[in-house]
């Protein structure tokens, strides 16, 4: 009985999708953090814009974990172009430059 009730609770339960405005919070905190490691690694970087977005990066249970963005922009007046994984957990970024 006690896991009918569960199960029941569990069904009854709202499922909750991202809003819009969660999502632009995501890309905004993404791209700041993203921004800083690349001027981290490259004091002459500039990052101009988002080329791409790929959520839901990982695997098994780690499969939301992460948030990818290819960036773009110059370093030292030449194009650019990063890709850079931004962990929402621990709120930190891992970036590298794309070689063309």
């Amino acid at each position: 009985m006690k896991r009918l009730v569960i199960a029941a609770l569990v069904c009854a339960t709202p499922a909750f999708a991202a809003t819009p405005d969660s999502w632009a919070a995501l890309d905004r905190d993404a791209r700041a953090v993203c921004g800083k490691e690349i001027a981290r690694q490259a004091a002459k970087a500039k990052v101009t814009g988002v080329r791409g977005k790929v959520s839901g990066i990982g695997i098994g249970r780690e499969s939301d974990r992460h948030y990818g963005l290819i960036l773009t922009g110059t370093t030292a007046g030449f194009r650019s172009e990063w890709l850079c994984l931004y962990d929402k957990r621990a709120k930190t970024a891992a970036a590298r430059e794309v070689e063309k």
